[in-house]
């Protein structure tokens, strides 16, 4: 059986990994010991790893300021047994004590899934989407610029994908082009179906708090979307970078709450529904701005003659206005 201790990162992954010569291992930052740390932190000789009789190892201290502890958050103490490979504070460094006769972890397999297709099918929806909402707001003579438009969606959403394939290819030299575009194609979906249930929602039942949240519902959103390409690109780092997204979340939140109640003493700008979006099937054909307005005038010169005759002649009008 021998004995190993591992220097590692935070993230979990090996800065440097000794061998325990013999029965003790010295910990510190002087030169003469077995394994050197370049930590201020630790003492000149901070640690000693013991290899006792019955097969068992047990760190201890050496008298240094800071002592040894259990990590995470446990506090400081002369000796540890060592029982498992959780990591030990010596320092501000961590170590991991490992024996090779315990057992491994079984082996991943390499993944085998085919994602390309997934995402340009996510992409295939995506521009279908955008292509009907285009259709839905057309109120115009003329047809749309479908192709600049959805040909500048597909740019965005590939210069999206690519940076964070470029940043994963930089960390941890694969880049996953394809599975970033899948995790964007799919939170934008996510985001306008939930926006549509909001606002269908508030149509339907006369509530603002639909509209009121939905903002915040797709901060939420967003921050899901990158933190799962954040963990795709470099998932070595990612338990230290979660609370950087977490913070610009909640940043995201407080910032313009804070701004609307300090500028409108509330917490919200949606005090009625601006838009009526609904129902969404148009079964009619598109009516242009222009005649809209000439049937509008029309049909408002009809009911100003009718408000105007005599009673007797139109006593069903006046009726309903009562």
């Amino acid at each position: 059986m021998t004995w190993f201790v591992e220097h590692v990162h935070r993230d979990g992954s090996v800065l440097a990994r000794v061998a325990v010569p013999g029965d003790a291992l010295r910990i510190g930052r002087a030169l003469d010991n077995d394994l050197i740390l370049d930590d201020a932190h630790c003492a000149a000789h901070h640690a000693c790893l013991r290899l006792q009789a019955d097969g068992s190892a047990v760190l201890e201290d050496l008298g240094s300021v800071n002592g040894i502890a259990r990590h995470p958050g446990r506090p400081a103490t002369e000796a540890i047994s060592v029982t498992t490979d959780q990591p030990l504070r010596v320092g501000q460094s961590l170590l991991r004590v490992r024996s090779s006769d315990w057992p491994l972890a079984p082996e991943k397999p390499l993944s085998s899934r085919t994602v390309w297709p997934w995402a340009l099918l996510a992409l295939s929806a995506v521009l279908g989407y955008s292509a009907w909402e285009v259709w839905l707001s057309d109120l115009n003579d003329k047809s749309p610029p479908y192709l600049y438009m959805l040909s500048s969606i597909a740019a965005v959403f590939g210069i999206w994908s690519a940076a964070y394939a470029l940043f994963g290819r930089l960390i941890g030299g694969v880049d996953r082009f394809f599975s970033h575009l899948l995790i964007a194609c799919c939170g934008y979906l996510c985001a306008e179906a939930i926006h549509a249930g909001l606002e269908s929602l508030a149509f339907s039942t006369g509530w603002l708090w639909p509209l009121q949240i939905a903002p915040y519902v797709l901060i939420v959103v967003v921050a899901l979307v990158v933190r799962q390409h954040l963990r795709l690109a470099d998932p070595r780092h990612w338990p230290t970078t979660r609370w950087g997204v977490l913070v610009v979340t909640v940043g995201a939140f407080l910032v313009p709450l804070g701004q609307t109640w300090i500028s409108q003493q509330r917490l919200t700008d949606i005090q009625t529904m601006g838009k009526i979006a609904h129902p969404r099937w148009r079964l009619a054909r598109p009516v242009p701005v222009g005649d809209f307005s000439e049937r509008s005038a029309a049909l408002q010169q009809r009911v100003d003659a009718a408000r105007s005759a005599p009673a007797d002649e139109d006593e069903w009008w006046s009726g309903d206005e009562e």
